[in-house]
């Protein structure tokens, strides 16, 4: 205890002393150079204000014929795409047994922002043997090679030319009942030379496209004369256009269209007492001119054209008419659509080689004159889609003068190839439902209906059908894969038999008698599957015809069983 309280009392001594001590403190500066810093103020970039305009009403159209039946798409130009390809060439080619073949090629030779110069080429050939309708086996088969040259130049600030020129060569069986028939061929040559352009608000088109056609043989079974010689046909086509916008909503415009046609070594057909007579033509020709003048208007949720069609014909139905033109299209946000359409005119030619692209089989000897509309009205419109759904409601009428169908003559139990102008009632009705979830499956059902008469139904259906059903669900389950389901009938399906002569058939005119005959139903089952192992190359199959059902795909020409292609797809 003594010891700690003297402990404690040192301490306290020591602290109780004032204890001082300078220090000095000298301090080096060093100089130092500092890393670059960022700007506290960024540059900015003034984008010019976002101006929202209507797309333009197109200023050239080109009929395209309708195919009626199951046909493959005609080959397309590789380089008309919008959006330019990153490859240059593309190559398409399937196989099924027992033979049918598939080739499509194309190559840009030329592919600059200004100038793109392609060629391409195309092959389809089948063969088969097919019990026909009088229950023999015949030898089916149909070969088609196509070549061809598309060429686009643009001018800076002046326009954009276009050109094309194709070759067709077709060889193929005609079938008589009974027997395989006789072998046919057919050439035909497509060209055509183009321009559009503008100059400020007024923008213009013109075009010319000429064609050929020939069959290398003839034959005379169906019109009773020995000598028949197989026709040429040279036709050529004028389209000229221009439109004056105001602003962005409100043209004025004109079209002008003139065709003319000309046939050698032709026949035609009259009735005389039980028979149809033939009467050798020699060279036939005929064409048409038409100037459609238009106002168009295009608002925010709608559009209007009015316009009149003035045209005149001949060499067939001669005569000058007027039709309208008049369509209207309106729509609620993006849930609801409605369109109308109130025309006519719009004069076919009827050339050789837009009738066999639709349906090879027809007379290597006989020309027709031209169709023409008298008037045809046409509506509808599309609700959703809602969730992912979306319904269709379509249908119209009109009236179509010397619509030409496939007829039989006379009773005779054989393809005669002949087509029968008809001043034609036409009415079609229709729906469909469309449901997509996601990206994983999208379905489609549609309904198509007409009436059925000798003299009334669907004009754009060559096989007379009465009913049109098709289903198809498409499945994506991985992206790089896709599977197509689906079912295609058409029922009803018929040609007319016609002769001047009762022969115990419906009378249809004072001089004309008609009889139905079935040409049986479509039931086609088909399956299709494509997968994509790199962006450039794909491999896939179709299958049609699944349940290899029977039904004739024109009169005396029967349908192909299983058929199909199982292929690749490589672009480079």
């Amino acid at each position: 205890m003594a010891a700690l309280i003297a402990a404690i009392s040192l301490s306290h001594t020591a602290t109780a002393d004032d204890l001082t001590k300078e220090i000095t403190v000298e301090k080096d500066i060093v100089l130092q150079e500092r890393e670059a810093q960022k700007l506290l103020l960024l540059p900015q970039f003034n984008l010019p204000a976002i101006e929202t305009k209507n797309l333009k009403w197109t200023y050239r159209g080109i009929d395209a014929p309708v195919t009626h039946d199951i046909t493959l798409l005609p080959p397309a130009a590789y380089e008309a795409t919008m959006e330019k390809s990153p490859y240059r060439g593309y190559l398409d080619a399937g196989y099924f047994p027992l033979l049918e073949i598939g080739v499509s090629a194309g190559y840009r030779i030329v592919d600059k922002e200004a100038t793109r110069l392609g060629a391409w080429l195309q092959y389809n050939g089948s063969s088969y043997k097919r019990n026909n309708r009088a229950g023999d086996k015949i030898d089916m088969r149909d070969h088609t090679a196509t070549i061809g040259m598309n060429l686009s130049h643009s001018i800076d600030g002046a326009g954009t030319l276009d050109a094309h020129l194709s070759y067709r060569l077709a060889s193929f069986n005609f079938p008589i009942i009974p027997g395989d028939g006789v072998s046919q061929a057919s050439n035909t040559i497509l060209a055509g030379i183009g321009w559009h352009g503008a100059a400020g608000n007024f923008s213009y088109n013109a075009a010319v496209d000429y064609g050929f056609f020939n069959f290398t043989e003839g034959h005379d079974r169906g019109v009773g004369s020995s000598s028949l010689k197989p026709l040429t046909e040279n036709h050529a086509k004028i389209n000229l256009g221009g439109a004056y916008g105001f602003d962005n909503r409100n043209f004025v415009g004109a079209d002008i269209n003139t065709a003319f046609a000309g046939a050698s070594n032709t026949i035609t057909t009259a009735a005389g007492g039980s028979t149809f007579v033939i009467e050798p033509r020699g060279n036939y020709s005929h064409g048409y001119v038409a100037v459609t003048p238009y106002y168009r208007h295009a608002g925010t949720s709608y559009s209007i054209k009015l316009g009149l069609q003035l045209y005149d014909t001949w060499g067939g139905d001669n005569g000058f008419r007027i039709a309208p033109d008049l369509r209207a299209d309106w729509r609620s946000g993006d849930k609801f659509a409605i369109y109308a359409r109130f025309t006519g005119g719009n004069p076919s030619l009827n050339d050789l080689s837009s009738l066999f692209t639709a349906n090879h089989y027809i007379n290597p000897s006989l020309a027709y004159g031209d169709s023409h509309t008298r008037w045809n009205v046409d509506a509808g419109f599309i609700i959703g889609p809602f969730a992912g759904a979306s319904i269709e409601v379509h249908g119209g009428g009109g009236k179509v003068n010397n619509l030409l169908m496939p007829a039989l003559l006379n009773g005779q139990d054989y393809l005669a190839g002949f087509y029968q102008p008809v001043d034609f009632s036409d009415y079609h009705y229709g729906g469909a439902f469309n449901y997509r979830y996601r990206d994983l499956f999208a379905i489609r059902v549609s309904y198509d209906g007409a009436p059925q008469d000798y003299d009334k139904g669907n004009a754009a259906w060559l096989d007379r059908a009465k009913h049109v059903v098709e289903a198809k669900v498409t499945v994506n389950p991985v992206k790089a894969l896709d599977l197509e389901l689906g079912y295609r009938l058409r029922s009803g399906r018929s040609a007319y038999e016609i002769s001047p002569s009762g022969l115990g058939v419906a009378q249809f005119s004072e001089n004309l008698y008609t009889r139905r005959v079935k040409l049986g139903d479509v039931n086609n089952l088909h399956l299709g599957a494509a997968y994509q192992i790199t962006p450039a190359f794909t491999v896939g199959v179709r299958v049609e015809n699944l349940l290899n059902e029977k039904w004739d795909t024109f009169y005396g020409i029967p349908s192909k069983g299983v058929s199909g292609l199982a292929g690749i797809g490589y672009k480079f």
